[in-house]
């Protein structure tokens, strides 16, 4: 294959990682969060220790950020700029990806509410940065090392006048979101 369609293709991976990695957040869908991150991955962003290991002593990333997100009614991850440096050897890459990232926090007397939550729900926005190593094993690119820096925050009490409640049309947290029914439910007219 040519090398610069090579190289497409692997940032092309490199960045559906990335965005999966939104999408199970999103969605708390642990089994698509754990297909991201390689075996024996490591992770520094709100967590420090093994990505994706259930058996590890003190837990890994991925329960501790199921736990937080269950104390959020909804959350919404978006990615911006991403750079993917392509090492010559064809399985590493080093990637930086800009994020935004929003919670819709639970309200005091919620029984998902954090033990800290305020007497009314409150939106909590965060930008920063993802950068990753990522290698390229058995053909697949997954995250290896994920540390995560904050560039800033905004806590603020919520406002969502003219907020979609179209039961259907509104994000869940689980598979039960549109994004899992869209090839059933995306029919022609006719």
């Amino acid at each position: 294959m040519d090398e610069a369609v090579r190289q497409l293709l692997d940032k092309q991976a490199c960045a559906e990682v990335m965005m999966t990695y939104c999408r199970a957040i999103d969605r708390c869908d642990e089994r698509l969060l754990r297909s991201v991150f390689h075996p024996n991955s490591y992770h520094r962003h709100g967590f420090e220790g093994p990505s994706s290991d259930k058996a590890a002593k003190g837990g890994d990333f991925v329960g501790f950020a199921l736990g937080v997100l269950a104390n959020n009614a909804r959350t919404h991850h978006q990615l911006g700029n991403i750079f993917i440096e392509l090492e010559d050897d064809g399985v590493t890459a080093y990637t930086e990806a800009y994020f935004t990232a929003y919670h819709r926090m639970r309200a005091k007397g919620d029984p998902k509410a954090a033990a800290n939550a305020f007497d009314t729900e409150m939106d909590y926005w965060v930008g920063g940065r993802y950068m990753d190593r990522m290698e390229k094993r058995n053909g697949v690119w997954k995250i290896a090392y994920r540390v995560g820096t904050t560039d800033w925050t905004r806590l603020e009490p919520p406002s969502s006048q003219g907020f979609v409640r179209d039961a259907e049309l509104t994000s869940k947290q689980s598979r039960k979101d549109m994004v899992y029914r869209r090839r059933t439910a995306f029919k022609r007219p006719t």
